[in-house]
Order: C-alpha cells, then sequence, then structure tokens
C-alpha cells in the first residue's frame, strides 16, 4: 500500500513541480471515439450534430493514478464552410494533488479537392488552468519506514503557486476519400510556461494517424453511418518532448457492434495490448476499452479502462448533402 502510493505521489511530484520537467497530455485508447482532442481538423466531421463523452482511468490498482475525462460537441455549418467544436477536458493526478482543466473552441474548413477528396484544416484555440493542492503534496523527508508519511516536511511548499493558467493554440489537417484517411495535427504551438515554480514550456505534440475501410461483405453508405460489416486497419503516431507512442491494429465493424485489437508500443518497451469493443443502436455509439500492459508495469497498474458515448443527432437542414469521414468508431 505504502510503496502504491509512494510511487504515484512521487510520480506527479516529479511532474507537477520539478524545475526541468514538463508536462505530457493525457492520451486516450479510443481515439476516434475522441475526435476533437484528436485532431482539431475533425471538428464537424460528422455534419450532423455530435455529442462525444470519454473516461478514462489509468492504473487504477496504483494510488493517486491518472483519471481523464472529457465532453465536446461539433457539427457542420454550410455557411461557414466547414465545422465548428467546443470541448471541456478534465485530468486528475495524485488524488486531486495535481488538476488540469481545459477548455477549448475549434473551426475545421471543409474543401471538397475533387470528387473524392476531401479536406478538411482545422484551429484549436484553448484555455487551460493547472491547478495544486498543497495538502495532498507529499515529500521523501515525511516518510518514515514503519509508519508511512509522519514528519513533517522541510520542504518550502509555499513558493509553489496555486495554479497557472493560459491560452494555447493548436492547428491539424486531414484528408478522406470514401476508403482512405489521414491526418496530422500540432498541439501547443505557442508552448506556454505551465509551471509551478521558475519556468517549464509545454512541449508541442505531434500526432500522425491513417488507416482505411474495407468492406467484408455487403455494406451500405447512408452518409452518416456506414453499415457493415468491414475492416478498419488504422495507425497512430504521437510524439511529445521525446515521448514516443505507436498504436497498431484493427476494428472488425457490422451494423451494430465493432470490435478492435491494437498493440502500443513506446519504442523504449512494449507498453500494452488494446481491446476495445462497441455498439451502436439508434443514434448512439457506446464504446469499452481495456489496456492490458504488458510493460514491467504489468503486475502492479491495473491497467487501464475507458468507456466512450457518442450521441449522433439528426441534421435539421438536408439541403446539401455533405461528406462525412468513413474512419473507426472508437
Amino acid at each position: 500500500m505504502i510503496q502504491n502510493r509512494l510511487f504515484a505521489l512521487v510520480a506527479v511530484i516529479f511532474i507537477a513541480l520539478s524545475q526541468t520537467a514538463q508536462a505530457q497530455d493525457p492520451a486516450f485508447t479510443q481515439f476516434y471515439g475522441n475526435p476533437l482532442y484528436l485532431n482539431p481538423a475533425m471538428a464537424g466531421s460528422a455534419n450532423c450534430p455530435r455529442i462525444s463523452m470519454n473516461h478514462r482511468n489509468q492504473w487504477p490498482s496504483l494510488k493517486g493514478a491518472f483519471i481523464s475525462s472529457s465532453i465536446s460537441i461539433d457539427k457542420n455549418i454550410e455557411a461557414l464552410h466547414g465545422g465548428v467544436g467546443l470541448q471541456v477536458l478534465n485530468d486528475i493526478q495524485g488524488e486531486g494533488a495535481l488538476t488540469n482543466t481545459q477548455v477549448s473552441a475549434m473551426y475545421s474548413y471543409q474543401l471538397q479537392a475533387s470528387r473524392k477528396l476531401t479536406v478538411l484544416t482545422g484551429v484549436q484555440a484553448t484555455y487551460q488552468q493547472r491547478a495544486l493542492d498543497k495538502t495532498k503534496l507529499h515529500f521523501g523527508d515525511e516518510i518514515d519506514p514503519n509508519y508511512g508519511f509522519v514528519f513533517p516536511t522541510q520542504e518550502n511548499v509555499g513558493q509553489f503557486a496555486d495554479n497557472v493558467s493560459y491560452a494555447d493554440i493548436s492547428i491539424g489537417m486531414m484528408a478522406f476519400t470514401r476508403k482512405y484517411f489521414a491526418g496530422f495535427a500540432m498541439h501547443h504551438i505557442t508552448q506556454p510556461d505551465d509551471a509551478f515554480i521558475t519556468t517549464s514550456y509545454l512541449p508541442r505534440k505531434l500526432t500522425v494517424h491513417a488507416g482505411a475501410n474495407f468492406a467484408v461483405g455487403r455494406g451500405k453508405n447512408m452518409g452518416l453511418v456506414m453499415d457493415g460489416p468491414f475492416i478498419t486497419p488504422n495507425v497512430l503516431y504521437m510524439t511529445q518532448n521525446g515521448a514516443e507512442q505507436l498504436n497498431v491494429g484493427m476494428s472488425l465493424t457490422n451494423d451494430s457492434f465493432s470490435g478492435g485489437l491494437y498493440f502500443r508500443n513506446n519504442f523504449s518497451n512494449a507498453d500494452a495490448v488494446l481491446i476495445v469493443l462497441g455498439y451502436e443502436a439508434n443514434g448512439m455509439r457506446l464504446g469499452y476499452s481495456y489496456d492490458y500492459t504488458v510493460s514491467e508495469l504489468s503486475g502492479a497498474s491495473g491497467g487501464a479502462h475507458e468507456v466512450s458515448l457518442t450521441v449522433q443527432l439528426a441534421c435539421r437542414d438536408k439541403r446539401k448533402k455533405l461528406k462525412a469521414i468513413k474512419c473507426p468508431k472508437f
């Protein structure tokens, strides 16, 4: 118990308070189930209004692990020649010692480059606040080998700011046809200072993702929803401040059910096998995923649980039929 708590708290302190450490963004396994977080170019990509909700509990067996939640809404607006979106994200670490809240607004311009090719270009403006609860911080000089955190710390906790806030800009682009899709995003272009003490700049994050749809039976394209069955192999690559992540796998989808199997590699070590399940009915999509850790943390972390819910609303204005991205649902 003490070892688990110490592990989580030391990690939080290192990330939040070190004069040289730099923060990194939360990552979602169901990245297509959280499209606006993945790439601002995907705002309005479903054309009709869409509400997406996501919740992730990472390493639940460790005290003070990471809990991330987000909610977003987006739709295509013909008069703006593209889509708009709004997202709120909350990330909690160290049992509330460190809390990150961000609100983002997005616009994506939709260009019909050819009869088959559509190109989306997005921009995202974000206001972010990181809050530090000093009462939940623990340091090494507080530890008694037998009784845990019992001694008063000699650290000058008062030098740490209670919160930091800043504005941020991100961009993205995506191109797709009926069968293929690919995109990239660059988050934190302005690299704002997000340190609680001295100076530490939030590093840029680069995301590249791509995939394809292959029908394995008689399928129908209904404009907003693809009936299957079809197979969708896809790949995701992210890098931020020297940390790299590669997700490779595929999903199988029919009219209502979908399932996927992926492998996540951090280049320095194999990280996790990702299992994704989903169900869709009446314009609602529910997804669940579990990250089975295969790294050295496998026996202690408890993996990661993630749930997504997408509500696809009907369009009021059907004067013009716009193309929607044919990408994985989760």
